[in-house]
């Protein structure tokens, strides 16, 4: 789940990992000798996986910068540089970053010059290689410190209760905040309702996608003979997005269905849009429709009465491989 909702926080770690573990690695490649080869291996091991992860992190930074509802880098003006605001903890998060992507290849190209067997890695590499894992650790501990900001920021305090002397105390209203103001949080846990189908099946109503219907326990045989769901059902439709007339690895959007007490109530929720895919939600990167949404009004024609007529369900299955 968190691999399509935050992809930049997990690919973050490689880099950082790498700054913690290569200067051990080069310490120990600067004793000159026999045996020294397995350790220009481990240097070389974790300057290649260094780089290549911090080039993904760079790029899934980059990507999912329109949903951190900061201002674009290209408009951060660089005067900013020495603030301790969101914009400019992430201009220096940025410059950081791509300083490393730099260093990187110079540290990558000193680790792998063609050396004798029995040489050590050499100064050249020694130098530019703790450079290099000190400028990944100041990058990942700024980018803890922007993020943990955002978080802080998302989550203004509640106002207290106000007394004034010599008069009957001013309660002020408590904020209620809707638990489900940014995704879906009941159906984001469909893996513990119950499945319907074993596999995926392809669903044209869907947008061609292959999914799987998750249904609270209890309305799991109504939902599968087509029956009138009970007030209080929540129906899931997890999706993958079709590869070559199978399930890919794209994952693509949660279709939630929940019968409430005043009719059908629809969501329609996708945290990250690929570009590709884009025009079918209006060029958003990241869509989340519910309720009342004028986007549901196709899909509440369909489920206007709760299920949709169960004789149209798709039964397309993928082809077992026997391999």
């Amino acid at each position: 789940m968190d691999w399509f909702a935050a992809p930049h926080a997990l690919l973050s770690h490689l880099p950082v990992a790498t700054g913690l573990l290569l200067p051990w690695a080069l310490l120990a490649a600067q004793r000159p000798g026999r045996g020294i080869r397995a350790w220009w291996t481990v240097s070389r091991y974790l300057g290649w996986l260094g780089l290549g992860g911090l080039l993904a992190s760079l790029l899934s930074g980059f990507l999912s910068l329109s949903g951190l509802g900061l201002v674009p880098v290209h408009r951060i003006p660089l005067r900013l540089l020495g603030g301790s605001g969101p914009e400019s903890l992430l201009l220096r998060h940025v410059l950081l970053g791509s300083g490393a992507l730099l260093l990187g290849g110079a540290a990558l190209w000193a680790m792998t010059r063609p050396r004798k067997e029995h040489q050590s890695l050499g100064l050249l590499a020694l130098g530019l290689g703790l450079l290099w894992s000190l400028l990944l650790v100041l990058t990942g501990d700024n980018g803890h410190g922007l993020a943990h900001l955002q978080r802080r920021a998302a989550t203004p305090p509640v106002p207290a209760t106000v007394a004034v002397q010599a008069a009957p105390p001013v309660r002020v209203p408590t904020v209620v905040r809707d638990p489900e103001a940014q995704a879906p949080l009941r159906a984001l846990d469909y893996a513990a309702l119950q499945p319907v189908h074993p596999d995926p099946v392809k669903s044209l109503a869907h947008g061609g996608r292959w999914i799987r219907a998750w249904v609270s326990p209890e309305a799991a045989e109504v939902y599968r003979v087509g029956g009138t769901l009970p007030p209080g059902t929540l129906v899931v439709l997890s999706s993958q997005e079709d590869r070559w007339g199978r399930p890919g690895p794209e994952v693509g959007p949660l279709y939630a269905l929940e019968i409430q007490a005043a009719g059908p109530s629809l969501t329609f929720y996708w945290p990250r849009v690929p570009a590709e895919r884009s025009r079918e939600v209006g060029g958003a990167a990241r869509v989340y429709w519910r309720g009342g949404d004028a986007q549901l009004e196709a899909c509440r024609t369909c489920h206007a009465a709760g299920l949709a007529d169960p004789a149209k369900r798709s039964r397309w299955r993928p082809a077992r491989r026997n391999d």
